[in-house]
């Protein structure tokens, strides 16, 4: 009988893209809503630590958002998911699905919510009780 065991793999992405109208409305957004943290920016190029990973923020003036599915999707502790979602309701943000929790109290429970950044790229912001996770 064989067995084996495997080390937990980091499926964090190492960076992502996105291009915006407007890197004003793209700092405020994801520096100051979102509590990013933004390293050096570039002449038409914002970069933050995206909870954990890298985002890249390019202008283009004649973006459009990206149908279908959102385009960033990330799963916090829960604690900062709380924290965060608090942040954007105070700020009076347009929730595409408001904050909720799935299958509150089971194993398999989800708190999620999506919004839009300025330029109308779509973010899914997820909490479980289990460590940060990316999908």
């Amino acid at each position: 009988m064989l067995t084996a065991t495997a080390a937990p793999v980091d499926t964090r992405p190492t960076a992502w893209t996105i291009h915006v109208r407007d890197l004003g409305q793209a700092r405020a957004f994801y520096g100051e809503l979102l509590g990013c943290r933004e390293s050096a920016p570039a002449d038409r190029a914002l970069s933050f630590d995206f909870f954990g990973t890298r985002l890249a923020v390019w202008m283009d003036e004649s973006c459009a958002p990206e149908p279908g599915p959102a385009a960033l999707d990330v799963c916090l502790a829960l604690p900062q998911w709380r924290n965060l979602a608090q942040r954007l309701m105070a700020a009076g943000t347009r929730f595409e699905v408001p904050p909720h929790c799935h299958h509150e109290g089971r194993v398999d429970e989800c708190w999620t919510l999506s919004i839009r950044d300025p330029s109308g790229n779509a973010l899914a912001i997820r909490a479980s009780g289990a460590a940060p996770r990316w999908h």
